[in-house]
């Protein structure tokens, strides 16, 4: 008998019974067609872990969309699933709790006049150049340890390129070069940028120490223009102009009402005990100024699906969320004396109920959902979170069209999350349509 963990695409057709078709179409196929595509550069804008390969959200909307139905991606990250909608011609909307997230869907997603703008990156270079830096202190921000992270020539760079952005008129030019700064933030930081998680390496270390690492901010910082006006450049050849796309700052519990009429989402929600997706761009984050001290990032930190950050008095007994198969594994994770990870557990699969209810309640009659999660590894014991999305989405008046595993192939996009909870080396592909 084959388990939920070892369910492959030949044996998806169990999953719908009270399916919309006799004969399954083979997606998982369709999908592995796109993967052979070569992709936008957009989607090379910004540094970004977790985020999704162009390729499922562009095979889906493909397969479940038309021309200028709305696409929308409740966890939408650096805006992968953005970009595809918008550049098929799609009306696209974005939701995330990091608001440089929303930045950076923002930055990717906006079609400027190139001409105008390389004209625009000139001046902004040379009033850069002709700044001479008095009082760059009042435009450092606040950022903990920024002497360990960031050497003092750095830092007053930064400042000088961060006040100069904040001068222009522009709202949109504004979101652009703030963007190109915070994608070449880690570069001439103290981070190493081969780690996810910030951390003066040994490695950089070593390098600083015998000089073989100079930097140069306001170069890093001209080049980076350069590149990404390369790349946004391929926006201006849609006749898109009608269609719009915004990523706001929100959270996926509690879905905006202006966004509704929804015929696909395509998501990648958060993964149980996985990559701390604030900490992971804090560095950027404290630049912007989207937290400005300690108990921001904090606070944002633990408003987020899939936390683990909670207090003790939070977890000292267990919290059933009343679903026998969830309930059955988080007692065992709390009775092996892991609290902490059995309310992680618990908390997770409940604020996915919620976010499937506003999912629900967005999408039109027969919308689709077409969601990529990973299985899950806590303190050794086995979640199988897609089976569970399933049984959630099921009980939400969702029928389930398919569910197959996608393989990571490509060596750099296996991600190591948390030390004791391994290596992703295959996610779940599920696509579910509103009943």
């Amino acid at each position: 008998m084959t388990t939920a963990m070892e369910t492959t695409h030949s044996d998806s057709s169990k999953y719908c019974q009270d399916g919309l078709q006799e004969n399954l179409v083979n997606y998982q196929d369709k999908l592995d067609s796109e993967k052979l595509i070569k992709r936008s550069r957009i989607h090379s804008f910004h540094r970004y872990f977790g985020k999704l390969i162009p390729a499922i959200p562009r095979f889906a909307i493909k397969e479940f969309t038309n021309e200028e139905d709305i696409v929308f991606d409740p966890f939408c990250g650096s805006g992968t699933t953005l970009v595809e909608a918008y550049l098929a011609g799609r009306n696209t909307f974005g939701l995330d709790l990091n608001p440089l997230s929303c930045l950076i869907s923002n930055a990717k997603t906006n079609k400027l006049n190139i001409e105008k703008l390389n004209k625009d990156k000139e001046k902004l270079l040379k009033a850069i150049r002709n700044d001479n830096g008095n009082d760059f202190e009042k435009d450092t921000p606040f950022c903990i340890n920024m002497e360990h992270w960031f050497q003092p020539f750095v830092i007053k760079d930064l400042a000088i390129i961060k006040r100069n952005i904040k001068n222009l008129r522009s709202g949109d030019l504004k979101i652009f070069f703030y963007t190109c700064l915070s994608a070449m933030l880690r570069d001439v930081s103290n981070a190493d940028p081969r780690h996810i998680f910030p951390g003066y390496s040994k490695r950089l270390r070593a390098l600083d120490k015998d000089g073989l690492r100079p930097i140069n901010v306001l170069d890093k910082f001209e080049s980076t223009l350069k590149n990404k006006i390369k790349y946004i450049s391929e926006l201006n050849g849609l006749e898109n102009d009608g269609l719009f796309s915004k990523a706001i700052v929100a959270d996926a519990r509690n879905i905006p009402e202006k966004i509704n009429n929804v015929q696909l989402i395509v998501t990648n929600p958060p993964y149980i005990s996985s990559i701390r997706y604030f900490e992971v761009c804090k560095l950027e984050m404290y630049w912007l100024q989207f937290i400005t001290e300690p108990d921001e990032y904090f606070s944002l930190d633990k408003k987020g699906v899939g936390t683990e950050r909670f207090y003790k008095n939070e977890y000292k007994t267990f919290e059933s969320l009343g679903k026998e198969n969830i309930d059955r594994i988080s007692q065992r994770i709390f009775d092996a004396g892991n609290n902490k990870m059995s309310k992680v557990v618990t908390r997770f699969f409940k604020d996915m109920e919620k976010v499937f209810c506003e999912m629900h309640r967005v999408l039109r009659p027969k919308g689709y959902i077409v969601m990529k999660i990973s299985d899950s590894l806590v303190r050794k014991e086995l979640i199988p979170t897609h089976q569970f999305l399933i049984d959630i989405a099921k009980s939400l008046g969702f029928r389930i069209i398919d569910a197959f595993k996608d393989k990571i192939q490509n060596r750099s996009l296996l991600t190591k999350r948390n030390y004791y909870s391994g290596m992703i080396s295959h996610d779940w592909i599920l696509i579910f349509q509103k009943r």
